[in-house]
């Protein structure tokens, strides 16, 4: 190949890769707002609204101003926003899961003193 035909592919490709790099920063924000909603929608389901509020909340005002910046144009706070609602959605899951977890902790230890004492009801019998 001559030293023109080089250069002219080296700048083809720089301008293929400078192009492609443009266009992930805008596929990035819309992964993690999907990624967002996603979260958000598990932590609901774990009954976030009940056992977690605030952070359910805090999550899904997030995603709102991620989706507004999207709009904006303005993609790297898009991204920025929506990866912490996704953050936020999980510790609202995550706190919901320990609530319920220490709600059937409670259920299982009154069950336990409930035997107990009919245990002990029926051995004085």
């Amino acid at each position: 190949m001559k030293p023109l035909t080089w250069c002219s592919c080296i700048l083809l490709s720089l301008s293929i890769l400078s192009f492609l790099g443009c266009a992930s920063k805008g596929v990035a924000h819309v992964e993690s707002i999907a990624g967002a909603g996603l979260a958000i929608r598990e932590a609901k389901d774990n009954n976030a609204t009940t056992y977690a509020p605030l952070a359910l909340r805090i999550a899904e005002d997030k995603l709102i101003a991620a989706k507004a910046a999207a709009e904006k144009e303005e993609f790297l706070k898009a991204k920025r926003l929506a990866d912490e609602a996704m953050m936020d959605a999980k510790l609202a899951g995550a706190q919901s899961l320990s609530e319920k977890a220490k709600k059937q902790a409670q259920e299982m230890r009154d069950s336990i003193d409930t035997l107990r004492r009919e245990i002990e009801r029926t051995q004085m019998q």
